[in-house]
């Protein structure tokens, strides 16, 4: 049942961290694109309005933006070496990506799925301001769900 007003969720009590408690220092800003469901036309002649079937849905893009660069940072290391290895980020207790809506609920990627990195590397950096990083990777084989209360 939903209540008289949406559930607010300050940016204060949000993070982004690799596992449990690994933030991913100076993160400023991330976003998860969502679900995409592909359509198939299935169309035939003599049809004059097309036809669509469902096909496969695209788990999306996980972005993480206006990071504070740190090159010193385990966990900016760590998702810089997904992809120039590349290797995929596994969901885990220990080492899945979290993305903290509150002090008790993420979203992560599901069980059977990972995210690839897709990009990495790029540094920003203004003369009256910190240098900048940022992160992008694909959501694959499964759908990011939310987790926790």
């Amino acid at each position: 049942m939903c209540a008289d007003r949406a559930t607010t969720l300050t940016g204060c009590f949000q993070k982004v961290t690799l596992g449990a408690t690994s933030k991913i220092l100076g993160a400023g800003k991330y976003s998860i694109t969502g679900v995409t469901r592909k359509t198939i036309d299935c169309s035939e002649f003599g049809v004059d309005i097309d036809i669509f079937e469902f096909g496969s849905s695209d788990g999306g893009t996980i972005s993480l933006t206006d990071v504070a660069y740190d090159p010193t940072c385990t966990e900016h290391n760590t998702l810089l070496t997904h992809i120039s290895t590349p290797l995929k980020l596994s969901p885990g207790t220990t080492s899945g990506i979290r993305f903290w809506i509150n002090s008790t609920s993420y979203l992560t990627i599901g069980t059977s799925g990972h995210i690839l990195m897709t990009a990495a590397g790029a540094v920003e950096a203004d003369r009256n301001g910190l240098a900048r990083t940022s992160f992008e990777g694909k959501v694959s084989g499964a759908y990011m769900y939310l987790y926790g209360t």
